[in-house]
């Protein structure tokens, strides 16, 4: 496979992860299965029509936006964009802390203090968006591991929200560059960021798939909250079921409830950088919104990390 494919995957399988579960978030998994049956299509909700996204893709546009224009990672940047964004009305849902993080932001807080602090702060708002710092870094995980670690702290100082997003962006960068094998990856990632919940969650994970758990039983153990324990764990379980099938990765997401948008923006955007655009349903493809665009952005990043 063309490695670009992988990083053009990503940005999609993120998008559409998100408009998938976007008419669901909050539903309990059992009312998503009584009143609406197997999600396969995008479909309209929350004032959105079918095939939008939420703040999940579009706090990721921004990032990749600069780091397209600035040809790194610079948190100052994205902090002014994440501001930017907020002012231009189009806000499609907002966490607690993105929403704190971006008002400190604007009383002119810098990006390094202006994050919600404390176990409040433990959302999933820094690990639905990273994605592209894991395309950018994917030949330097050390520079990955601070990068991530910056964007995050803009709207979250908390140890283990970093430490969510950095486990969504190792293995985002070890995929897009086609050097991972799933088996392996759940090893890899709680060894990269060490000790918290979100390994532990992710340990856990580990051993329901070794029990062959199916994958509704297992997120309803590891939970499908907002709380970035549970999301991160619940994607990469998604993920690593169906490691070769997007298509299911993604609806089994949004089957597990709750926070279906960003649960499956995040398997989405795991599953993309594995199996490329080629394995993303063409129906999907062509139905979400601004395609062009994110492909256009991950084919710019791509050109940046070989050089």
């Amino acid at each position: 496979m063309d490695p670009e494919e992988r990083f053009v995957g990503c940005l999609l399988g993120l998008a559409i992860g998100d408009a998938l579960g976007m008419p669901f978030e909050g539903m309990p998994a059992d009312v998503i299965a009584r009143y609406h049956g197997r999600v396969t299509d995008f479909r309209p909700g929350r004032g959105l029509g079918a095939g939008q996204f939420t703040d999940d893709t579009q706090m990721a546009i921004c990032i990749a936006e600069s780091i397209v224009a600035r040809g790194r990672v610079d948190p100052a940047d994205v902090a002014e964009r994440f501001v930017a964004w907020f002012e231009g009305g189009d806000v499609r849902g907002i966490g607690g802390a993105c929403l704190e993080g971006i008002l400190n932001l604007r009383r002119g807080v810098p990006w390094w203090e202006s994050g919600k602090r404390g176990r409040w702060a433990a959302g999933n708002g820094a690990a639905m968006r990273i994605a592209p710092v894991g395309l950018l870094d994917c030949r330097d995980l050390e520079r990955l591991r601070k990068d991530v670690h910056d964007v995050s702290i803009i709207t979250h100082r908390n140890a283990e929200a970093v430490a969510g997003a950095q486990a969504v962006a190792y293995a985002v960068a070890k995929l897009a560059t086609g050097k991972a094998n799933p088996s392996a990856l759940l090893d890899e990632v709680v060894a990269f960021i060490g000790r918290c919940e979100v390994a532990r969650s992710l340990a856990r994970a580990k051993e329901l798939l070794a029990a062959d758990t199916p994958t509704a039983e297992a997120l309803a153990v590891l939970g499908t909250s907002g709380y970035v324990v549970h999301t991160v764990a619940s994607a990469f379980y998604c993920f690593l079921r169906t490691p070769r099938n997007f298509e299911r990765t993604v609806i089994a997401a949004v089957m597990g409830g709750r926070d279906t948008d960003t649960v499956a923006a995040i398997a989405g955007a795991i599953s993309g950088a594995h199996n490329g655009v080629g394995g993303i349903p063409k129906r999907w493809l062509e139905g979400v919104e601004d395609a062009e665009r994110l492909a256009d952005l991950a084919r710019k990043i791509y050109l940046l990390q070989e050089r």
